[in-house]
């Protein structure tokens, strides 16, 4: 799990989620350029659209040299994939997979298993469709429990709101905003004395550690 920066667990926050942008910067999963259903058809003499022609599901399974498996399953059988799993050490747990969740034709939603216990630890999701992660989930502690949440609400590309459960007790307990988009969370909201109303407090991002 440790590659998941959030800025809920250093002692200044900061943003530190380079991977929040375009589907050209280095670093970006793959998947965002997948074929559309509208896109058109080779040749001038076909139809520009054509509706999709739903079969059986499919998958297709490959052993590759290096001992890694890959799944592609199409799930309505319209020909475009649903899934797609990467098994580093083919045990039968995907380390990655990647899922189109609104069936447009796209892969937009990133799953990740880091320590290859058969457990969901994050997730990073383009909910908009622009091809850029808008949206990152994560579960830190492994109780199958989502404890920190990043969120680019603006569609701009950068992350702008971080969401944390410190305590691990399935409640939210501080959420960082950068209200001004400078990239630096503005402001803090935290339910401090527990009496279940959230306080806001400025951030001073250049506060010592």
């Amino acid at each position: 799990m440790s590659e998941f920066d959030d800025p809920t667990l250093a002692d200044t926050p900061d943003t530190g989620h380079e991977g929040f942008g375009g589907a050209g910067d280095g670093g970006h999963e793959p998947g965002y350029d997948q074929p559309t259903h509208d896109t058109p058809p080779y040749g001038h003499d076909t139809p520009q659209y054509e509706e999709p022609h739903y079969g059986e599901p499919d998958s297709i399974v490959q052993h590759n040299p290096d001992g890694s498996t890959d799944v592609v399953v199409d799930l309505d059988g319209d020909g475009y994939a649903d899934v797609v799993q990467h098994d580093s050490d083919s045990d039968g747990y995907a380390d990655t997979a990647y899922v189109d969740s609104n069936h447009d034709g796209r892969l937009d939603t990133i799953l990740k298993d880091y320590d290859d216990d058969g457990d969901l630890d994050a997730a990073f999701a383009d909910t908009n469709a622009d091809g850029r992660v808008d949206y990152a989930a994560a579960d830190l502690n492994d109780d199958n429990k989502v404890d920190h949440v990043t969120l680019d609400t603006d569609y701009d590309g950068k992350a702008d709101t971080w969401i944390a459960d410190v305590d691990y007790d399935g409640k939210p307990d501080v959420a960082f905003v950068d209200t001004n988009h400078d990239g630096t969370p503005d402001v803090a909201v935290t339910d401090a004395n527990q009496d279940g109303t959230p306080e806001q407090q400025p951030v001073n991002p250049y506060a010592a550690s």
